[in-house]
């Protein structure tokens, strides 16, 4: 089974759902902790960590569905001859680098084009490969996108052999992790420093970590999770007046409001939302629901224009036990190890086998 990603205005990409089938092409890392097909030392230069082989729980280890996202995102990329494109042009884009020839896979037997692909990020002056890439200098190999489709980000064949730099990939094509991105997500006015989609201001008016984008560790950036979140609960949120825990009041209007984003048309009024125990409330129009929805705290629509909805008021407003659960997902237990909210003997033998691996990403040997 596939689903159908946007990423981008026009690009449409697939992505596979379901259990990770076994793949001859997906050798085994050298000093990989979790067994996730991503080196310990190339985990925390991506924001992964080196312990969990699969963050988001979808079944499929990291290595191998980040390694996928990427191919499909390099497909996705404009293409153009070599010289690149007329001035102006600040997304990412790829030229190709055609060779007369073709190298054999060294796993499937398939012949394969010995050329590939220069990506080019004018915007961040960077580019793909590197002059002094160990594999390729001038280009990313087809054979290496072959392997990729196949979940790894090793590659072996007659010509080209090595493994993809995973860290100036992500950046040259602005792919940080493997979610599915949505248009509704606008970029913020102001300051983001670790590109979460929350400002600064509102993480440290929230007590926040600013310098972490995926603080729950679950491959989604922290600004897209928590407009979902806050969208689940006004919408779970009782509709009466209620002592000591929020509710909502709706103000339905005699009018409809367009999404500038999809054909979506909402009610142009808005949703009240008390805290009756903190004596504070927010007006939330039906339009900044339908963008929190998709995991965005700005918006922009036919009747309330662009703007922000005051995050901070929002989760204060939404209580402190909502505030928890959105930042910090499932409560920590000490010991909790393996973090199935049970302390028990598979804690002790996770952190045993654990005991000798070095967290050091520069250290070249493995210990375990």
């Amino acid at each position: 089974m596939a689903a159908a990603i946007t990423i981008g205005a026009g690009v449409t990409i697939s992505k596979a759902i379901g259990p990770d089938p076994p793949d001859e092409h997906q050798k085994p890392v050298r000093c990989d902790a979790d067994a996730d097909l991503l080196a310990n030392r190339e985990e925390p230069a991506i924001g992964y960590n080196m312990f969990k082989p699969d963050q988001n729980r979808n079944e499929i280890r990291d290595g191998v569905e980040l390694a996928r996202r990427c191919r499909e995102v390099v497909k996705a990329l404009p293409s153009y001859p070599l010289g690149g494109p007329p001035p102006g042009i600040k997304e990412p884009y790829k030229m190709e680098h055609a060779l007369d020839g073709l190298e054999l896979c060294d796993v499937c037997g398939q012949w394969i084009h010995m050329g590939g692909w220069e990506i080019i990020n004018r915007k961040l002056g960077l580019r793909y490969p590197d002059p002094n890439d160990p594999m390729e200098d001038m280009f990313l190999p087809d054979l290496a996108l072959h392997y990729m489709e196949h979940g790894s980000f090793d590659c072996h064949g007659s010509v080209h052999k090595g493994r993809v730099d995973i860290a100036r990939l992500l950046r040259v094509v602005e792919l940080r992790y493997p979610y599915d991105p949505n248009e509704h997500q606008l970029p913020v006015d102001g300051n983001d420093l670790d590109g979460d989609l929350l400002t600064d201001n509102e993480e440290l008016a929230s007590g926040w970590n600013l310098y972490d984008a995926d603080q729950n560790a679950n491959l989604i950036p922290d600004g897209p999770e928590r407009a979902k979140r806050c969208a689940e609960i006004i919408d779970a949120l009782p509709n009466a007046p209620t002592p000591e825990e929020p509710y909502k009041i709706n103000h339905l209007a005699k009018g409809l409001e367009n999404c500038d984003i999809c054909p979506t048309i909402v009610n142009m009024g808005f949703c009240e939302v008390i805290n009756p125990k903190l004596g504070l409330f927010i007006a939330v129009p039906y339009i900044v629901s339908h963008y929190m929805g998709h995991g965005s705290f700005s918006y922009s629509g036919s009747v309330h224009g662009k703007g922000r909805i005051d995050v901070n008021l929002l989760v204060n407003v939404l209580g402190e036990r909502y505030k928890v659960s959105i930042d910090l997902g499932p409560y920590n237990i000490r010991g909790d190890f393996n973090e199935d909210r049970i302390v028990n003997l598979l804690d002790l033998a996770d952190f045993s086998n654990q005991w000798l691996t070095s967290t050091d990403p520069s250290e070249d040997e493995c210990y375990r």
